[in-house]
């Protein structure tokens, strides 16, 4: 009887990609961890109040940020289990030194039989990957672990802000386009998320263009890339389609040469997952694949999921140096929605 071995990413392109669905509410149970971090969006605390109005007890993992900003929901969200049955505790995330928090966050919420919902609604793209990878790594893999995720009902900047700004720099190459932060602190690599890959080993870039267009410069400077695939995110509303085209011409993607362009959907993250598969088939074989996952946070989703597979892929990130104000980010609550990893706990 012949015997077929497959590959990590075979096992992975098999597995059945579940839909993100789109819910009202969600509801708890009293064993449950509902992971939240304290950023400063409305649409950060959303599924934790959307829980806590059903008066029921659960469990909260607080991810605070370090360094602090004083307008994070920090206060907001210990308020809101103090008033309740919630059960409260907390951790720090240090976005200057991020290594091993996976695993710090692990150990303290992975109990046997517990249901496990993680609310990328105000988390870092890094630390999307970071928990995503550490929970797969838990012997109970992603048995019992769900993505919970609120859009917002704008994303500022507005067409006619963003072509504004974009003119000035064309016009002024003095003037910096800064749309949501600021510079960059320094591009990250941790241990945990780290590849071994031997001297002479040509690298390919996989990057995620974004508004912040100095993410990407930073990263090809840094790194050197002997290539660069680059995933472009296609906005899920047809009111925001022209993000794509601003995002591009921040980026100057069209001087860029001998670079592989995708398009994929922003929201949908098993078209990201299958774009990576798509990207590694072809060439990890002969080159190093380093991942910069600052696109949407669902593609950052797709990316955790992809690297808790391939442990021969390298992430890397551009950690921003300062963020602007509050205001400039998203405004409003948006649609909810409840992602199942338990497809993805196979061997």
């Amino acid at each position: 009887m012949n015997s077929i071995i497959q590959t990590p990413d075979e096992i992975l392109a098999a597995l059945p990609k579940p839909k993100l669905e789109l819910v009202s509410r969600i509801s708890l149970l009293p064993d449950d961890w509902l992971v939240v971090c304290a950023g400063f969006e409305d649409r950060s605390i959303a599924i934790l109040e959307s829980a806590a109005s059903e008066g029921k007890s659960f469990n909260v993992m607080l991810i605070n940020y370090s360094p602090f900003i004083t307008e994070n929901k920090s206060e907001a969200i210990r308020a809101l289990c103090r008033g309740t049955k919630i059960r409260i505790s907390e951790l720090t995330y240090n976005r200057q030194e991020p290594g091993g928090f996976g695993d710090i966050l692990t150990e303290k919420i992975r109990t046997s039989g517990a249901r496990i919902f993680v609310d990328i609604s105000g988390m870092s793209r890094l630390l999307i990957v970071q928990v995503l990878v550490a929970l797969r790594k838990h012997p109970e893999r992603f048995d019992n672990c769900f993505v919970t995720y609120t859009e917002a009902a704008s994303y500022p900047p507005n067409e006619k802000e963003a072509a504004l700004k974009l003119a000035k720099s064309e016009s002024d190459p003095s003037f910096s386009i800064f749309f949501l932060s600021s510079g960059v602190y320094e591009v990250t690599l941790i241990p945990e998320l780290s590849s071994y890959a031997s001297a002479g080993v040509q690298t390919r870039l996989i990057a995620f263009p974004s508004l912040d267009a100095h993410q990407l410069t930073a990263l090809r400077a840094e790194l050197q890339p002997s290539r660069l695939s680059l995933i472009e995110g296609v906005p899920p509303g047809t009111h925001n389609q022209w993000r794509k085209k601003i995002i591009a011409e921040a980026n100057q993607l069209d001087e860029i040469q001998n670079a592989e362009n995708y398009s994929v959907s922003s929201l949908a993250y098993q078209d990201t997952l299958m774009g990576l598969l798509k990207i590694y088939g072809e060439h990890a074989l002969y080159e190093r694949l380093l991942v910069s996952p600052t696109g949407s946070k669902m593609q950052a989703v797709a990316v955790g999921i992809v690297r808790s597979f391939l442990e021969d892929i390298q992430i890397v990130y551009p950690t921003p140096r300062d963020f602007l104000k509050p205001e400039k980010y998203t405004e409003g609550i948006g649609q909810m929605h409840l992602l199942s990893l338990e497809p993805f706990s196979a061997r």
